[in-house]
């Protein structure tokens, strides 16, 4: 039996194996979230684990057209990479600073943590006044 790459050196031109060669390359460049978590072999179970919310919540986050940048910071995170976004100007690539999302992230967390203490608080008072 042979093996595949030797049916391509027989059957496609050496400037058809370029065109598919430079086709896969941008494939493996531009994937989307859902794609990107199949080919590391990443579930989204996994991934909930990691991130501790639901594998309903993951599946929204993946699937939804709308996103937070920080969302999408932790999902990539949770997949073992980094998030960087570049912006395509007429005269050449920038990469964008994720700094100020990452900050605005923590400090959200963190009021967040803070407001589920004090909801906890607000609860057992309500249970200890009604006994």
């Amino acid at each position: 039996m042979k093996k595949f790459a030797d049916l391509v050196k027989e059957t496609m031109s050496s400037e058809s194996q370029a065109r598919a060669r430079a086709k896969t390359e941008q494939m493996l460049r531009e994937m989307a979230l859902d794609e990107l978590r199949a080919a590391l072999s990443l579930t989204q179970e996994h991934l909930a684990e990691t991130l501790g919310i639901r594998q309903a919540s993951v599946s929204k986050i993946i699937h939804g057209q709308n996103m937070y940048i920080s969302t999408l910071d932790k999902v990539i995170k949770a997949m073992g990479g980094d998030l960087e976004l570049y912006v395509a100007l007429p005269n050449g690539r920038v990469k964008l600073s994720l700094q100020q999302f990452r900050k605005l992230a923590a400090r959200s967390e963190k009021i967040r943590a803070g407001n589920a203490g004090k909801n906890k608080l607000r609860a057992l008072a309500k249970t200890r006044a009604r006994v």
